[in-house]
């Protein structure tokens, strides 16, 4: 049986190798990109490991997310996965006080509002086919070392999101699996390819993720850190 996914942020780092290991794994996948140019470019790439298909999407326009997910219920029956991992980590230098309420309302658009409305409108296409969500977040406990305000401050509704959906999915019988991952430090575009001892590049951090995905341990309700482990917020 085909399993088709949808993963935002294709076109470049964690998203495009997570797009990849799943096409090894036999998914169809929906590259999702807002920009249509180098999506199409990821897509040409990606189709030499299986079946590869551009989806146009732009998390910040959360308005037209809901008929995003009409179609593509229409289209792939069989769809059973949604990685939720583009976002933006805004202005990473900036004092925690210094952002603008507009600077803030977009860094959480991208990466809470529009996750949010996707998985939402995806819910019944993934209850029946006793899908998957998986959002790529952070950890939400700044430290000396890694407190970007804005970035944490948006990307932490999805470690609720994940853990309060998952008490009402089971309350309501619903077959859905949600858990969060943290890939912890990945030298990418979003961190201007910061480096340094216990970073993981994209591809290592891609492939975890679909081990993860694939590997049949039921992670509902779960934020997984690096290592493998739930975090706890007790």
């Amino acid at each position: 049986m085909t399993k088709t996914a949808l993963v935002t942020g294709v076109n470049k780092g964690i998203g495009y190798e997570i797009a990849k290991n799943l096409l090894i794994k036999g998914y169809t996948v929906l590259v999702g990109s807002r920009d249509e140019s180098r999506g199409q470019k990821a897509v040409d790439e990606l189709k030499t490991f299986g079946d590869a298909k551009l989806q146009i999407i732009d998390m910040s326009k959360v308005n037209e997310l809901a008929k995003i997910a009409e179609d593509i219920t229409t289209q792939h029956p069989d769809f059973s996965l949604l990685v939720n991992n583009a976002g933006i980590a805004g202005d990473m230098g900036k004092t925690a006080w210094e952002f603008t309420t507009d600077e803030l309302v977009e860094t959480y658009t991208v990466d809470f509002l529009g996750p949010y409305e996707l998985s939402r409108s995806l819910l019944p296409i993934l209850d029946k086919n006793n899908g998957q969500i998986l959002s790529m977040t952070v950890p939400i406990e700044p430290n000396s070392f890694f407190h970007p305000f804005g970035y944490l401050a948006a990307k932490a509704p999805l470690n609720v999101m994940t853990k309060n959906w998952h008490v009402e999915f089971k309350a309501q019988n619903k077959a859905i699996e949600i858990f969060a991952f943290i890939p912890g430090g990945v030298t990418t575009d979003l961190n201007n390819h910061m480096a340094g001892p216990g970073f993981k590049t994209a591809a290592e951090a891609g492939k975890l993720t679909v081990d993860l995905i694939t590997d049949d341990t039921d992670r509902s309700g779960q934020v997984i850190n690096f290592d493998g482990n739930p975090i706890s917020y007790d």
